[in-house]
Protein backbone atom coordinates (compact mmCIF):
# COMPACT_ATOMS: atom_id res chain seq x y z
CA UNK A 1 0.00 0.00 0.00
CA UNK A 2 2.81 2.47 0.87
CA UNK A 3 4.50 1.68 -2.44
CA UNK A 4 1.32 2.59 -4.37
CA UNK A 5 1.04 5.90 -2.53
CA UNK A 6 4.69 6.68 -3.27
CA UNK A 7 4.24 5.83 -6.96
CA UNK A 8 1.13 8.04 -7.12
CA UNK A 9 3.05 10.95 -5.51
CA UNK A 10 5.94 10.57 -7.95
CA UNK A 11 3.60 10.42 -10.93
CA UNK A 12 1.75 13.53 -9.72
CA UNK A 13 5.06 15.43 -9.42
CA UNK A 14 5.81 14.91 -13.11
CA UNK A 15 2.72 16.55 -14.63
CA UNK A 16 3.90 18.63 -17.60
CA UNK A 17 3.42 22.39 -17.40
CA UNK A 18 0.41 23.67 -19.35
CA UNK A 19 1.21 27.42 -19.31
CA UNK A 20 3.91 29.28 -21.26
CA UNK A 21 7.46 29.08 -19.86
CA UNK A 22 10.67 30.75 -21.07
CA UNK A 23 12.12 29.23 -24.23
CA UNK A 24 15.34 27.20 -24.05
CA UNK A 25 14.89 26.38 -20.36
CA UNK A 26 14.15 22.68 -20.78
CA UNK A 27 11.20 20.69 -19.48
CA UNK A 28 8.94 22.12 -16.77
CA UNK A 29 6.54 20.34 -14.41
CA UNK A 30 3.38 21.51 -12.71
CA UNK A 31 3.09 21.90 -8.94
CA UNK A 32 -0.35 21.87 -7.32
CA UNK A 33 -1.22 23.61 -4.07
CA UNK A 34 -4.76 24.06 -2.75
CA UNK A 35 -6.67 25.87 -5.56
CA UNK A 36 -3.37 27.01 -7.16
CA UNK A 37 -0.99 25.59 -9.74
CA UNK A 38 2.38 26.81 -10.96
CA UNK A 39 5.31 25.34 -12.83
CA UNK A 40 8.97 24.77 -12.04
CA UNK A 41 11.82 23.39 -14.16
CA UNK A 42 11.70 19.57 -14.18
CA UNK A 43 15.15 19.40 -12.56
CA UNK A 44 13.93 21.16 -9.40
CA UNK A 45 13.24 18.97 -6.36
CA UNK A 46 9.73 19.53 -4.96
CA UNK A 47 8.94 18.47 -1.38
CA UNK A 48 5.91 19.66 0.54
CA UNK A 49 5.72 23.45 0.14
CA UNK A 50 9.30 23.88 -1.04
CA UNK A 51 11.18 23.48 -4.30
CA UNK A 52 14.97 23.54 -4.38
CA UNK A 53 17.71 23.46 -6.99
CA UNK A 54 21.46 24.06 -7.15
CA UNK A 55 21.06 27.87 -7.24
CA UNK A 56 18.40 28.42 -4.59
CA UNK A 57 14.94 27.52 -3.39
CA UNK A 58 11.35 28.73 -3.20
CA UNK A 59 8.57 28.21 -0.65
CA UNK A 60 4.86 28.81 -1.04
CA UNK A 61 1.94 29.37 1.27
CA UNK A 62 -1.75 30.12 1.05
CA UNK A 63 -1.54 33.24 3.24
CA UNK A 64 0.01 36.11 1.29
CA UNK A 65 2.59 38.42 2.80
CA UNK A 66 1.25 41.96 2.66
CA UNK A 67 3.26 44.62 0.87
CA UNK A 68 2.17 48.22 0.68
CA UNK A 69 2.34 50.01 -2.62
CA UNK A 70 1.99 53.77 -2.83
CA UNK A 71 1.99 53.98 -6.63
CA UNK A 72 1.09 51.77 -9.55
CA UNK A 73 4.58 51.71 -11.09
CA UNK A 74 7.88 50.10 -10.14
CA UNK A 75 9.40 51.25 -6.86
CA UNK A 76 12.94 51.03 -5.59
CA UNK A 77 14.01 51.43 -1.98
CA UNK A 78 17.67 51.57 -1.04
CA UNK A 79 18.98 51.90 2.46
CA UNK A 80 20.48 50.45 5.57
CA UNK A 81 19.38 51.10 9.14
CA UNK A 82 22.89 50.67 10.55
CA UNK A 83 25.86 52.51 8.98
CA UNK A 84 27.98 49.36 9.40
CA UNK A 85 25.45 47.06 7.72
CA UNK A 86 25.28 46.05 4.09
CA UNK A 87 23.06 48.19 1.91
CA UNK A 88 19.93 46.41 0.69
CA UNK A 89 18.04 47.35 -2.46
CA UNK A 90 14.37 46.42 -2.75
CA UNK A 91 12.25 46.67 -5.89
CA UNK A 92 8.50 46.06 -5.98
CA UNK A 93 6.55 45.84 -9.22
CA UNK A 94 2.81 45.27 -9.69
CA UNK A 95 2.02 42.74 -12.40
CA UNK A 96 -1.00 40.80 -13.66
CA UNK A 97 -0.29 37.05 -13.50
CA UNK A 98 -2.89 34.50 -14.55
CA UNK A 99 -5.54 37.23 -14.65
CA UNK A 100 -4.91 38.36 -11.06
CA UNK A 101 -3.09 41.35 -9.63
CA UNK A 102 0.24 40.40 -8.01
CA UNK A 103 3.16 42.21 -6.43
CA UNK A 104 6.63 40.98 -7.35
CA UNK A 105 9.46 41.86 -4.97
CA UNK A 106 13.22 41.59 -5.52
CA UNK A 107 15.60 42.30 -2.66
CA UNK A 108 19.31 42.47 -3.31
CA UNK A 109 22.18 42.75 -0.87
CA UNK A 110 25.75 41.51 -0.83
CA UNK A 111 25.62 37.71 -1.05
CA UNK A 112 21.84 37.65 -0.71
CA UNK A 113 19.12 37.74 -3.35
CA UNK A 114 15.49 37.26 -2.40
CA UNK A 115 12.32 37.27 -4.44
CA UNK A 116 8.61 36.97 -3.76
CA UNK A 117 5.23 37.19 -5.41
CA UNK A 118 2.08 37.99 -3.46
CA UNK A 119 -1.52 37.80 -4.59
CA UNK A 120 -3.83 39.98 -2.51
CA UNK A 121 -7.15 38.69 -3.89
CA UNK A 122 -8.62 35.55 -2.30
CA UNK A 123 -7.36 32.94 -2.18
CA UNK A 124 -4.32 34.69 -0.73
CA UNK A 125 -1.15 33.07 -2.04
CA UNK A 126 2.55 33.86 -1.98
CA UNK A 127 5.87 32.37 -3.02
CA UNK A 128 9.22 33.48 -1.61
CA UNK A 129 12.65 32.53 -2.85
CA UNK A 130 16.37 32.81 -2.24
CA UNK A 131 18.76 32.77 -5.18
CA UNK A 132 22.52 32.51 -5.70
CA UNK A 133 22.66 34.95 -8.64
CA UNK A 134 20.75 37.05 -11.14
CA UNK A 135 20.23 34.08 -13.49
CA UNK A 136 18.48 32.23 -10.66
CA UNK A 137 16.43 35.31 -9.78
CA UNK A 138 15.24 35.46 -13.40
CA UNK A 139 14.22 31.79 -13.25
CA UNK A 140 12.30 32.32 -10.00
CA UNK A 141 10.44 35.25 -11.55
CA UNK A 142 9.60 33.02 -14.54
CA UNK A 143 8.19 30.43 -12.09
CA UNK A 144 6.07 33.11 -10.40
CA UNK A 145 4.59 34.09 -13.76
CA UNK A 146 3.17 30.56 -14.20
CA UNK A 147 0.84 30.80 -11.17
CA UNK A 148 -2.77 30.01 -12.03
CA UNK A 149 -5.77 29.86 -9.72
CA UNK A 150 -8.47 27.21 -10.02
CA UNK A 151 -11.94 28.71 -10.31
Amino acid sequence: MKMLILIAQLAAADVPCTVPVPENTGEWKQVTAENVTFCVPASWRVRGTRASYAGGSIRWQLAALRTSMRSSGPQSITGASDPNSTQVRTETVPETIGGRQATILRQMGVGRLQTSVNFAQPPLFSITGEAAGEEHVAMQLAVYRTVRFKE
